[in-house]
């Protein structure tokens, strides 16, 4: 499923990322996490002079009545998967300016593109939503329609609250910049994505699930299966741990992989180094899985 686009306007993929992981996390009943919150705290920080302090402060407020509104929509019962057409067209535009605040968090403060910085001074929220493109919230709309369908994130969102965490960051996240993976369900670590062409994902996406996974040091996630849920495709594609990590061609097993992690991260202060190659054994690989290389990850 291709993004509506609309006449001059090419679509900004990776906003559009961040804003259906947005809408996904409302359905599940928590609305924002901290990126979002943090992100309009150092929405304080320029880029060289831009924006200026009036749109700054702009932003800044706006940000606080973003996140008011945004928090109405917590419950540990979810939300419905889609709301009345009205209602549904805000919503998105609040995710989709959320992820601006995103942005402003990932980058450490402003960088110019970041349509917020184009607001007049002392503009209300309401102007922020209105300058929303439209393909925006036909994009989000389309994938939020897929995922109300019969099929793995239905299935997702009526799991009780207890299984259902949104955000979650794991004990190493401060030592590689504050990660957060997108959900931990019923024990299945999941990153949405996005893409029009998944079968052209790189490694990139799967060894950033085995990043998080390998950040869980002490197990507190009690993480037994990962997956990525496809949204233009309504999809999801999981494999059990024993069985990624099999696929990926590990020699060691999850918890000698996480000591190792920790011990690279903290310059040898935590964890304990992997050991010599010589003792290194593969997993058992799952059936007609391809042959495994001489590392620790082909």
């Amino acid at each position: 499923m291709k993004p509506p686009v609309e006449a001059g306007r090419q679509p900004e993929y990776r906003m559009l990322g961040h804003t259906i992981d947005h809408r996904l996390r409302i359905t599940l009943g928590a609305p924002t996490g901290s990126p979002v919150r943090e992100g309009v705290v150092r929405a304080v920080l320029d880029d060289a002079g831009w924006p200026s302090r009036e749109v700054i402060r702009t932003v800044q407020a706006a940000g606080g009545v973003l996140l008011d509104e945004l928090s109405q929509y917590e419950s540990d019962a979810g939300q419905p998967l889609a709301l009345e057409e009205e209602a549904e067209d805000r919503l998105i535009r609040l995710c989709h300016i959320a992820s601006s605040f995103e942005a402003i968090f990932r980058h450490g403060g402003w960088i110019r593109g970041n349509s917020l910085g184009a607001c007049a001074p002392d503009a209300p929220l309401d102007d922020l939503v209105g300058a929303v493109a439209g393909y925006v919230v036909d994009d989000i709309r389309q994938q939020m329609e897929l995922a109300a369908r019969p099929g793995p994130f239905d299935s997702l969102r009526r799991l009780p609250a207890t299984a259902r965490i949104c955000g979650p960051v794991f004990d190493g996240s401060r030592q590689v910049g504050g990660a957060d993976a997108d959900f931990i369900l019923d024990g299945t670590l999941v990153d949405c994505k996005a893409t029009i062409r998944p079968e052209r994902m790189s490694r990139a996406e799967i060894y950033q699930l085995v990043g998080y996974l390998l950040l869980d040091y002490s197990n507190q996630h009690t993480i037994d299966d990962v997956g990525l849920y496809l949204s233009r495709q309504g999809a999801l594609i999981d494999w059990s741990v024993p069985d990624f990590l099999g696929l990926l061609g590990s020699r060691l097993d999850l918890p000698t992989l996480r000591a190792a992690c920790r011990h690279a991260l903290t310059d040898g202060a935590e964890g304990e180094p992997p050991p010599p190659a010589d003792q290194r054994r593969p997993l058992p690989r799952p059936r007609n899985a391809a042959a495994v290389q001489d590392s620790l990850f082909d």
